[in-house]
């Protein structure tokens, strides 16, 4: 595998990640994310939604000024959202309903506007693929690594079902208890990346 395909991977999944490094839609997993169930149905929205506006808006022109563009690039993200949000709604009611305003504040997100203007759009076809989809699994393990840690932690449940875990603290499901959550993982990722960046350098 090529230098630059790696570098490609790493960002998305570790030093560049768009929740626990970048900070980049982070409320939706901070609100939204405090069981699994509900992170994976965030995920499923995140990832179909994420991965259709971007790669219809590399389309988009760019002689066309860049205050258009990200305008245009939040309506097809819009526009993908009312269909999927359908399906999200026929088979996650529960899930769909809980969410709320956070599901389709996702088609304003920064990887879906300034993220394609400055990152994927800067890119040929096959690399964009591998970038987005990089950065969309990364998105998804943080949030469900996030979903898991608050359910277990806060309900004692996995998925809904009773693990034995006595030792629940009700509020790490709140707001709060998820800024606190994401924080320390955040604090954590910094942590190993710069040990992995130190790593790097030493073995240069």
């Amino acid at each position: 595998m090529s230098a630059k395909r790696k570098k490609t991977i790493y960002d998305g999944f570790f030093y560049k990640n768009p929740v626990l490094i970048g900070g980049l839609i982070a409320g939706p997993v901070i609100v939204c994310a405090d069981t699994l169930a509900h992170a994976l149905v965030l995920c499923l929205m995140f990832s179909m939604l994420s991965f259709i506006s971007v790669m219809l808006s590399s389309f988009v022109p760019r002689r066309l000024v860049y205050g258009l563009r990200i305008i245009v690039y939040s309506l097809i993200a819009a526009l993908v959202y009312v269909p999927l949000s359908q399906v999200c709604a026929e088979y996650f009611p529960l899930e769909f309903e809980a969410m709320g305003i956070y599901l389709p504040l996702l088609t304003v997100s920064s990887l879906i506007t300034t993220q394609t203007e400055f990152l994927f759009n800067r890119q040929d076809g096959v690399t964009l693929f591998v970038t987005l989809l990089c950065y969309i699994l990364g998105f998804d393990l943080a949030a469900l690594l996030v979903g898991f840690i608050r359910e277990l932690l806060a309900y004692g449940t996995m998925f809904g079902n009773m693990t034995g875990f006595r030792h629940v603290m009700p509020g790490l499901a709140t707001v709060p208890g998820g800024f606190l959550v994401t924080g320390l993982l955040t604090v954590c990722f910094h942590k190993l990346r710069i040990l992995f960046r130190r790593r790097k350098e030493r073995a240069a």
